[in-house]
């Protein structure tokens, strides 16, 4: 492995796992594996993403024309690197998906009330 990479990997507390504690991936577990010809990698655990119901809805919003959702995430929950959970709470794969169309309603999920699992099951 790329000897740069390899340290920007395993730089973040020892673990390799990102410390932002608004990433979805905060705390999340890193995996070692081995290729065909003995090349190490080091690669995160998969996310499973939480059921839309384990997100306690705040409020709904109607999207507009022009919305984004970092900017959404930003004056609801008050960080906009938490848009994923926008997403999670409506079971979106796609952020873009979320605003496409103006006057779909969407629900705010209430950030302090998101269970742990939310972050990485």
């Amino acid at each position: 492995m790329d000897q740069a990479l390899a340290a920007l990997i395993t730089s973040a507390a020892g673990t390799g796992a990102p410390t932002n504690p608004s990433s979805r991936y905060y705390g999340a577990a890193v995996r070692p594996l081995t290729l065909a010809d003995g090349t190490p990698v080091m690669y995160l655990a998969r996310r499973i993403v939480p059921q839309t119901a384990s997100y306690t809805t705040a409020q709904t919003y109607a999207i507009a024309g022009g919305d984004r959702l970092d900017n959404l995430s930003a004056t609801f929950l008050g960080d906009p690197l938490l848009y994923w959970m926008i997403c999670d709470a409506n079971g979106a794969i796609d952020p873009d998906e979320l605003t496409a169309q103006a006057g779909r309603q969407i629900a705010i999920p209430s950030a302090s009330a998101s269970s742990p699992g939310a972050r990485n099951g």
